[in-house]
């Protein structure tokens, strides 16, 4: 399994210096590994707060399911060339996502054919980082992907801390606690013909994020306490 491997300089001693920075500086607490498939492809779809997220994942995963994980980034912001694309390669296997349909191809192949490699494949379904506390709307994209491949486990995965540990605008971490809780593995159906079916997978990933997180709890009209 090498196909998404990095090669680049750097791409073994690098990500064990990270892990280890993440653990100690941001006091990592990690729950929920045990939902982790140790054998065969799956999806992790985690709520996107901050471009620190993907390193608290990376952190928390396993050894053994860290050689074969590969993270889902912005075409456009992380793969232009420079210190970003080649951090996010050396960093954590990322492969490019195109936030668009430009060029007619599929914007989510490379997370097929990773998934049909037998790859861990992460991904943030907002498709951007949250503005406020609660996870954004996740695209259909996810959903489209689970239609093609019906049979792919989704772990769904609540990050919290990393808005504080690095919010929009700033660039230098801050040494605040980080969370990160695996929940069950997810079969979520979908009908690759019906694009409905694709946002609903998606909703009821979402739903189960919210379930994991330590939101805070609203109460409705009628008295009743509910996620948001």
């Amino acid at each position: 399994m090498s196909l998404y491997k990095s090669r680049q300089r750097g791409s073994v001693i690098f990500p064990a210096l990270l892990n280890a920075f993440v653990r100690i500086y941001t006091r990592l607490k990690v729950e929920g590994q045990e939902n982790l498939p140790l054998e065969g492809s799956f999806l992790i779809a985690a709520n996107h707060q901050s471009h620190a997220d993907t390193a608290m994942i990376f952190a928390a995963v396993p050894k053994v399911i860290r050689k074969r994980f590969v993270a889902a980034a912005a075409q456009d912001y992380f793969f232009q060339g420079g210190l970003p694309q080649y951090f996010s390669r050396v960093w954590f296997n990322a492969i490019p996502v195109a936030r668009d349909r430009r060029g007619g191809r599929d914007p989510m192949r490379h997370l097929g054919r990773a998934l049909r490699e037998g790859y861990a494949v992460m991904m943030f379904p907002e498709g951007t980082r949250s503005s406020g506390e609660l996870p954004g709307p996740f695209r259909a994209g996810i959903g489209k992907l689970l239609a093609e491949f019906p049979e792919t486990p989704v772990v769904p995965t609540w990050i919290g801390g990393t808005a504080r540990v690095l919010p929009k605008g700033v660039y230098v971490p801050r040494p605040f606690r980080t969370y990160v809780r695996f929940g069950s593995p997810l079969l979520i159906k979908a009908h690759p013909r019906f694009r409905a079916t694709w946002q609903s997978a998606a909703d009821e990933i979402r739903e189960a994020i919210l379930q994991l997180g330590d939101y805070p709890v609203m109460v409705s009209d009628s008295g009743e306490a509910e996620a948001e």
